[in-house]
């Protein structure tokens, strides 16, 4: 009795839980055929019962009422049975549909939880994907303004290596002027010393004024063909080479002047103050071919000075 009673008490709560979750849920377990077999069979209870009180009543006016009564209980009883059994069933296929709503309820609840999480873990995983790109945009930029920064130290480092490479050339080209500045002077005054001695010699021997004249002219001619050519000359060795066969060709020049013996007298004691006038009228004007000479020799510098020095092509 107790085990049985138990077994009703948890088939009752059973169905109370699954009534419960299922109105939860919004489901109507009601069948409408279900529902008007069980108003049809309310209204049979309500009429085998009326039927029942009016013969149990009818019993009073029998003499055996006890007797008649009980065959009205029994009566009463066995068509209640009958509708109770009926009752009964159509609560068995209540209590089926009933079951059937709770397990699509949770079904349908679970596969409502399981797009949830699908869900939650598709925005997850975007998040991720944003967060990867955005790392992803951010290391690629300090790439890039590495690459820029590493670009300028590099550009920089030429710019000046290419700096000192010029400043080195500069002072290569300027030691190199120096010396062959300093080489062109000593040649120069080598060749002056030799000049001026040649043409003191030549001056002690010649027979006149006609000779020197003549001697004069011909390096006024050198002198003025080498400049020429020394203007016309765009590279400074064309003009140095110039400048060499010049002076090659003047002191050659100088060297070889024929010596004429002297012809005339001696000359008589009016005589020596022309020739002092003459020998100072030529040291005049082999004084200005000098100072010309230099002249030249200085503008010749300072044109060479003034063209750079090529500089080699930077790697």
């Amino acid at each position: 009795m107790t085990a049985r009673y138990f077994n009703c008490v948890k088939r009752v709560l059973v169905l109370a839980c699954a009534v419960s979750a299922a109105l939860a849920w919004g489901f109507d377990i009601s069948d409408p055929g279900l529902l008007a077999q069980m108003d049809d069979l309310q209204r049979q209870r309500d009429a085998v019962q009326a039927e029942h009180n009016l013969r149990d009543l009818a019993c009073y006016r029998k003499f055996l009422v006890n007797s008649c009564r009980a065959d009205v209980m029994l009566s009463r009883r066995t068509a209640l049975n009958s509708i109770k059994k009926q009752e009964l069933e159509i609560s068995q296929q209540q209590r089926v549909l009933l079951v059937q709503e709770v397990v699509r309820a949770d079904q349908l609840r679970r596969e409502a939880a399981a797009e949830q999480e699908l869900e939650r873990l598709a925005r997850l995983e975007d998040r991720a994907q944003r967060e990867h790109d955005r790392t992803q945009r951010l290391q690629d930029r300090v790439e890039l303004e590495q690459e820029a920064l590493e670009r300028a130290a590099a550009q920089a480092e030429k710019e000046r290596a290419l700096v000192e490479k010029r400043a080195e050339h500069a002072a290569i080209a300027a030691d190199a002027a120096a010396s062959v500045s300093q080489e062109e002077k000593a040649r120069a005054l080598q060749e002056k010393r030799a000049a001026h001695a040649a043409v003191a010699e030549s001056s002690s021997g010649t027979s006149g004024p006609d000779a020197k004249q003549r001697v004069l002219d011909q390096k006024r001619a050198e002198h003025a063909a080498v400049a020429a050519s020394a203007s016309e000359a765009s590279q400074p060795q064309v003009r140095q080479r110039a400048l060499e066969e010049k002076r090659i060709s003047h002191t050659a020049i100088v060297i070889a002047a024929p010596l004429k013996p002297a012809s005339k007298p001696a000359p008589s004691s009016t005589e020596p103050s022309t020739v002092l006038q003459k020998e100072a009228a030529y040291a005049r004007k082999q004084k200005e071919l000098e100072e010309r000479i230099a002249e030249r020799e200085r503008r010749l510098r300072e044109q060479k000075g003034s063209q750079s020095a090529p500089l080699p092509a930077s790697p």
